[in-house]
Formats: structure tokens, sequence, C-alpha cells
């Protein structure tokens, strides 16, 4: 289902001019700042970071300064053109499902991202988030999840587009993360309550750790 997604960020990529319009859900809300200061828990100036999906920047240009070294993954050129030029930054343009280093890392984070893959497409990069992470390397998983139930969209009215997202059911998403070998996981409620606009979804960070 990534395939849809994909097409409708081709579309958007082609006539962006305004880094912060990649945002929808949380579009004039200074949501980053909430995102910045989570992350800044595990950050050290002798830690490594893995953004995956990074999008125009705007957490990677904000949270460079804390981190020996980040690695920002985001498929379209055309966006990651907005990510500081700053040595201590990588970017590297590859679909998540094809991730394709051999680094490990300190922490990898997924903010607003994951819904845009399906159950088996989300499992294989979680997968591969295990396999990227140090020994006690941390994965924060930021998203919307459905709050009683998965819910699944293939056309958005508000963007008028075809547009694909799966929501899925929090504590689902926690029990497959602890079957990749996840543990020490925690549930963080990020955002303000007004930010989130509908009754049958909701911001939460997943907090979780690599642990043989």
């Amino acid at each position: 289902m990534n395939k849809q997604s994909i097409q409708f960020f081709k579309t958007l990529s082609q006539n962006l001019q305004d880094p912060k319009k990649i945002k929808f859900s949380l579009e004039n809300k200074d949501s980053i700042r909430y995102d910045i200061n989570l992350i800044k828990r595990f950050a050290g100036s002798d830690k490594t970071l893995l953004d995956l999906g990074s999008g125009t920047g705007l957490i990677v240009n904000r949270i460079f300064i804390y981190f020996k070294k980040i690695v920002a993954i985001e498929l379209f050129k055309e966006f990651s053109k907005f990510i500081k030029k700053e040595k201590t930054i990588i970017v590297l343009n590859q679909n998540l499902l094809n991730i394709n280093i051999e680094d490990k890392f300190d922490v990898v984070t997924m903010f607003g991202t994951a819904h845009y893959f399906n159950e088996e497409e989300s499992f294989k990069i979680y997968n591969k988030v295990f396999n990227l992470l140090e020994k006690e390397g941390i994965f924060i998983l930021k998203n919307q999840f459905g709050v009683h139930k998965t819910k699944t969209i293939t056309y958005s009215k508000e963007l008028e587009s075809n547009y694909y997202a799966q929501y899925r059911e929090l504590n689902f998403e926690i029990e497959r993360l602890k079957s990749i070998g996840f543990k020490n996981i925690e549930v963080i409620d990020i955002y303000p309550k007004e930010y989130n606009r509908w009754k049958n979804t909701h911001f939460y960070a997943i907090v979780c750790k690599k642990k043989d």
C-alpha cells in the first residue's frame, strides 16, 4: 500500500515551496517543539541518530546539534533539499522498505511516518530498525494510532486526494514491537489534548529499547 503514499507525496513534492506544508493533521501547530523535547532525552554528543522519513527536515534541522551524527532517510530529493547542509548530517534518498545502510545507531526515530505503511510493510521496517540499533539502543515511534481499533483510509476528503493511511490500534502496535524483541516500552501522550483532532485516533510516542 505504500505505493499509494509514494504517489501522493510525489505529486506534493513537485510544487512544494514551504517546507512546513508537508504537515497535515498538525498544520499550524508547533508540534515540533514537543518532538524535539522528547528526542533530547536520549541525545548526547557521543550518540548517533537515524531518522526515518525525514521529510523537509523540520525535526532534523533543529535536533542535529545534540548528536554526534545524524543519518536522515527521505525518499524524495525535493523534500530533503530543505535539510541543512551540515557535516554531521548525512541524507540518504531511500525508500524505508529498502533501507541500505550498514551502520548501527544509538537512537532511531520515526515520527509521523508509520501510518503510510500497512501492517506487513511497517513490520518489515520495525525489524530493520531492531537490527540497525546498537545494543541498548532506543527506538522512538511517534504516530497517530487507532483509539479502539485500526483505522485505514484510502481517500482524504480534506486533501481531496487518494491518500493511504493506516492508523493501527496502539496496543496492537506495542505487541508487534514486543514480538520483534523490543523491551522497556513506554507510551507517551506527547501533545496537548487539543492537538488530537479526531476521536478515533490519537498521537502517542512509543519509546522502546533493544535488548538482546
